[in-house]
């Protein structure tokens, strides 16, 4: 039984509008990167005052339980493969709210975000968010779909009031292959670094690897068992670690996606089936970090990774690949870990050797860009900027030039 309600969209009238509401957009909360950063986005504004709802296009008994209780959550009843129903159903919701304010992330997202936004002809601010390296990630679509993503993201940015880049690194994605003005692109890193990672890192692990007074290396990789994260060069790389370097060693590999059967294939096919262990999705992975030796990133290409950000803070040593996005950010170009060439085993299981054998160096001061206080204040500031004045404040523009100035004194 939910213990709270989700509010359908046709239930809004048009009484209902307070002032200043900040309309969030996502297709669930499933516990991925870019759905943690938005709903530590939301909570973060509703604790400074902001009235937020969060607009998903299926909520769920799960997402009740993470999101702050003043939240409004408007429930499309529909998923992330209706996207029409769901056009149609956000561009009814801001008709009948009228916020001052969409906010969405994740390239498709935006796109039918600014397309509900046209359909119910309200006056409202539109901020995206670029949630990964768009150039990179279009690749790994069919060329169809590539073709067609590519000009309908261009004209969402075209139409948004700002565009919000994770990281330094994905400006130039934003400018050259999206033709972004640079001058509504505001860099504001991830809310990462919360105070409950510490605490839930020192829950208990169970697994076979991880118990008792082990003498061998454990590796931990975290993410979507998807192409971008090559896992594939993380597998290879593991044999070459064994074979040369460390014979006993193990990796765990957190998450879940279509590669599974392929990866499981590659396992048996290097004969490493029997030290890899590909566990699934995990909704506390801060227990695994902190109970493993080492933290690798094989990623063709990056947004800004939370769990490397994540690794860190737990001072973890990191291997990871430089590929294009902000991992090379976050380890300030190889000072809190090493870089290694996207798609070369070889360099990445001679790495994890020498990073076995060093000490660790990391200390807090490697993630204290990603505090979750920090970046929301950013995104507080930016949604106070674009906010339309209160009534009040319209009123007080309207008097004389002579008026205002005995008002103000």
């Amino acid at each position: 039984m939910l213990q709270r309600p989700i509010f359908q969209q046709t239930e809004f009238q048009q009484t209902d509008r307070p002032s200043s509401v900040i309309a969030i957009y996502l297709d669930s909360l499933q516990g991925y990167g870019a759905d943690k950063i938005l709903l530590k986005i939301a909570n973060g504004l509703v604790h400074r005052g902001l009235k937020v709802d969060l607009i998903l296009s299926k909520a769920s008994e799960r997402t009740m339980l993470e999101v702050d209780p003043s939240i409004r959550i408007i429930n499309l009843r529909g998923s992330r493969f209706t996207p029409i129903k769901n056009t149609l159903a956000l561009s009814a919701y801001l008709k009948r709210r009228q916020p001052d304010v969409l906010f969405s992330s994740i390239h498709f997202n935006n796109f039918f975000a600014t397309l509900a936004l046209a359909l119910s002809r309200i006056k409202c601010k539109l901020i995206l968010r670029q949630a990964n390296t768009l150039q990179e990630q279009l690749k790994d679509y069919s060329k169809v779909i590539s073709q067609v993503l590519h000009p309908l993201t261009y004209l969402a940015y075209k139409r948004a009031d700002l565009v919000v880049s994770q990281c330094s690194a994905m400006v130039s994605d934003l400018t050259e292959f999206m033709k972004v003005d640079e001058a509504k692109i505001k860099v504001i890193y991830n809310p990462t670094i919360t105070a409950d990672i510490a605490e839930k890192s020192r829950d208990a692990v169970n697994h076979k690897w991880l118990t008792g007074q082990r003498q061998y290396p454990v590796i931990l990789s975290v993410g979507r068992l998807k192409p971008q994260k090559d896992f594939e060069t993380l597998l290879k790389a593991f044999q070459k670690l064994k074979k040369h370097y460390s014979d006993d060693a193990k990796l765990i590999i957190l998450g879940e996606g279509p590669l599974r059967e392929h990866l499981e294939e590659l396992a048996v096919k290097l004969n490493i089936q029997n030290d890899v262990d590909l566990i699934g999705f995990r909704p506390n992975p801060f227990a695994f970090i902190s109970a493993t030796d080492i933290y690798v990133s094989s990623s063709r290409y990056e947004g800004l990774p939370n769990t490397l950000i994540e690794a860190l803070s737990l001072g973890k040593r990191v291997v990871a690949t430089a590929c294009q996005g902000g991992t090379a950010e976050i380890l300030k170009y190889g000072k809190y870990g090493r870089l290694v060439p996207v798609s070369s085993p070889d360099v990445m299981a001679k790495s994890i050797a020498e990073a076995l054998m060093s000490p660790n160096l990391v200390g807090p001061e490697a993630t204290k860009d990603f505090d979750y206080e920090t970046q929301v204040y950013k995104y507080y500031s930016m949604f106070l900027q674009v906010l339309e004045p209160p009534k009040e404040m319209q009123r007080y523009a309207t008097l004389s030039s002579e008026a205002a100035k005995v008002t103000v004194h």
